[in-house]
């Protein structure tokens, strides 16, 4: 190679150091000059019952439960916890708003009679990510949480095989907070409460309500006191779905504290036009931290493949938000669990959905 050409070699190498290491880096919140970080992040149920939806017919109905639980399985969700947890790891919040979190059982099926018996706990997310957390040398508990919707064991199919099966699942969101020596972060009390306006579907075996709620915690960090607040809106009717975030701001958003929303909203803040009830919270007085500290980034959170297992990244849109009122300055924003580096050692995505948190400062109050 001739000394010119090694030159030039030498000056791209060094020039492209910096870059390289903030790549192997991947996404952070520098401390600025404050230090209270928050995160959303859904964590992908395994399945969007697209089929239990499309079903028309009882038998339908059970073949498409049978698919469900097979989806929830190819999703692996206690791998895709130790994938989850390692993004929480590495965002350093000290406070984690989760939706999502199943419990999924199966039993069997009393053909005779048509009744379901006992049924056996193959997934259960919640446990399975604080064991995560913790076997990942991460100290966090559970601050609060609440059952969403839950099906008590429902017959099902496994076709064409024509193994007779019953599937029962318990929906849950959840608040973490972290817990090291010395942290700066006081819980003080918490709340939770279902929304009067909730989705009924009314599928081939009859109607079934799909109630969302909220949680929250009322916290100090540094002594600042602040409201934090959790919920998953409804995803499958506009109409609920702004009733409940007109809820949220009647109700604990509703204080002289702080707040701060960390939401999977399911209105879309990016691309426009954007949604409805996402601008029903913006004209009422809140912020959003992603828009406000990285204007020209989309922040794509949602939404890769049914089965977390598509191989290039397929999110198109931002629907996890963290929005802000009152006394609460939003200073940077990160995305995790958006990159091949997140996924698990078999190739699946943590979720969905990716996750995000953001570095406030909460003003005294």
């Amino acid at each position: 190679m001739k000394r010119q050409s090694c030159y030039l070699w030498l000056l791209l190498c060094v020039a492209l150091v910096p870059w390289v290491a903030s790549q192997a880096a991947g996404p952070s919140l520098s401390k600025g000059k404050g230090d209270l970080r928050v995160m959303t992040y859904n964590a992908n149920e395994g399945t969007d019952y697209k089929e239990v939806q499309a079903a028309r017919t009882q038998t339908e109905f059970l073949i498409a439960v049978g698919q469900t639980i097979r989806q929830v399985r190819a999703t692996d969700p206690d791998a895709r916890m130790q994938a989850l947890a390692r993004q929480i790891i590495a965002a350093g919040p000290a406070l984690v708003s989760l939706q999502e979190l199943d419990q999924w059982a199966t039993g069997s099926l009393d053909l005779a009679t048509g009744k379901c018996g006992p049924v056996t706990v193959e997934f259960d997310m919640l446990p399975a990510l604080m064991n995560a957390l913790k076997s990942q040398g991460a100290k966090y508990e559970i601050a609060n949480q609440a059952q969403n919707w839950a099906f008590p064991p429902t017959p099902g199919l496994f076709y064409p095989e024509g193994q007779f099966f019953c599937l029962q699942v318990v929906d849950t969101i959840a608040i973490l907070a972290r817990t090291d020596p010395g942290s700066k972060l006081q819980i003080d009390d918490k709340q939770a409460k279902v929304f009067d306006n909730i989705l009924v579907f009314h599928s081939a075996v009859g109607a079934l309500p799909f109630p969302r709620g909220w949680i929250s915690v009322d916290a100090r960090f540094n002594k600042k006191a602040f409201r934090f607040i959790n919920t998953h809106l409804e995803s499958e009717n506009d109409d609920i779905q702004r009733l409940q975030g007109e809820e949220i701001r009647l109700g604990p958003a509703n204080t002289s504290l702080p707040v701060i929303v960390a939401m999977d909203s399911n209105s879309t803040a990016y691309p426009f036009p954007q949604g409805a009830t996402y601008l029903d919270f913006i004209l009422g007085g809140f912020r959003d931290v992603w828009s406000e500290t990285r204007p020209q980034d989309p922040g794509l959170t949602c939404c890769q493949a049914q089965l977390d297992n598509n191989v290039e990244s397929e999110l198109y849109k931002r629907i996890d938000v963290i929005l802000t009122l009152g006394g609460v300055e939003g200073q940077r924003a990160a995305l995790f669990g958006a990159d091949q580096a997140s996924k698990t050692s078999s190739g699946l995505w943590p979720s969905d959905h990716a996750g995000v948190a953001a570095q406030v400062v909460i003003e005294k109050h």
